[in-house]
């Protein structure tokens, strides 16, 4: 099996992993362009061309993979099978029609459930209970190809972005193995045909995507912490003069306080060593772990203790976070 591996970042590195391990270890490896992480340091290549790197095999970072002397490049390698996971560009039919045996992609969903840019976002977002890896073909379509194996895994109540990746991208390089080698073996391997009526869709997220709304409830909120971590992580703002800007690593849901009575959405209830107390359009959350503007991560009690928070303190209502210029100037720090 000749195979040109086509990804980019930390979930696409596990599944090359495997591969190797496996004995697939990729004849050529496309990868986004190097890019600088920080404001003055030298691009650096992505994960998987760095690993590419360390084993010496070539590699080929297009700008833009479908440009006519990038296609040229991928069919020198008269390759048997793309494995697509993680890469970043929308690859064309001209592209797609290169390997023998077609392309595949490895999916952090149970297809037809989240096709889209951030599916490991929206399963935490939504409540969902389990969620999973899917092998599918890869069609012009975005994640609408034919699933040739799916593997299932159970989201747990502590479950971020960040762990929840890690557990689908390792999943996911052992799958892609074990479907590669059915295509080394000879095994027609069609795959099943989505249900277009269980078609659920996740898109890229905005950056106002980060900001707590609180007249959604505490249960919506804790999910929405969760699945912002460890980044971007979601915003809010406290209502002072000048406000407080702040990003919430962790917090909880809080059934009741004993001798306190309710608090409106984004109206603090209590703010003690504990953390900091919000009312929110059904229960109360309470940050455990924040990081305000131009400063380190802290607990919320210790903030809370140096800002003297009490009742009269308000969290910023949807309508009352700042403006989209405003957010995009933040975006460096996440």
């Amino acid at each position: 099996m000749k195979i040109v591996f086509l990804g980019s970042g930390t979930f696409a590195l596990p599944v090359v992993d495997a591969l190797d391990a496996a004995g697939y270890r990729p004849a050529l490896v496309v990868s986004q362009p190097p890019r600088r992480r920080r404001r003055r340091g030298e691009a650096e290549p992505t994960p998987v061309h760095q690993r590419a790197l360390e084993w010496g095999v070539p590699v080929h970072a297009p700008a833009k993979v479908n440009l006519p002397e990038s296609l040229d490049v991928l069919r020198d390698r008269v390759a048997d099978l793309f494995v697509v996971a993680e890469y970043g560009q929308i690859l064309s039919q001209a592209l797609l029609d290169i390997p023998r045996l077609g392309s595949i992609n490895v999916h952090g969903s149970l297809l037809p459930r989240w096709r889209g840019a951030t599916p490991v976002e929206a399963a935490i977002l939504a409540g969902d209970t389990e969620t999973g890896v899917a092998i599918q073909r890869v069609v012009r379509e975005l994640d609408a190809g034919a699933v040739i194996a799916t593997r299932a895994v159970a989201i747990g109540p502590a479950d971020d972005t960040g762990s929840l990746r890690e557990r689908l991208a390792l999943m996911g390089g052992e799958l892609a193995a074990e479907v590669v080698a059915r295509f080394a073996a000879g095994e027609p391997l069609p795959g099943d045909e989505q249900d277009g009526s269980a078609v659920t869709v996740c898109r890229r997220l905005k950056t106002e995507d980060l900001w707590l709304d609180w007249s959604k409830s505490a249960a919506e909120l804790e999910r929405q912490v969760r699945a912002f971590r460890p980044r971007p992580l979601a915003r809010t703002r406290l209502l002072r003069e000048p406000p407080v800007d702040m990003k919430v690593v962790a917090a909880e849901v809080v059934e009741a306080l004993d001798g306190e009575g309710a608090a409106e959405p984004g109206q603090v209830a209590t703010a003690d060593r504990d953390g900091i107390c919000v009312g929110t359009g059904d229960g109360l959350l309470r940050l455990l772990e924040i990081v305000p503007a131009a400063r380190k991560p802290m607990t919320a009690g210790a903030f809370a203790n140096g800002a003297r928070l009490s009742s009269a303190d308000r969290f910023a209502a949807a309508d009352d976070a700042p403006g989209e210029a405003s957010r995009s100037s933040q975006r460096g720090g996440s």
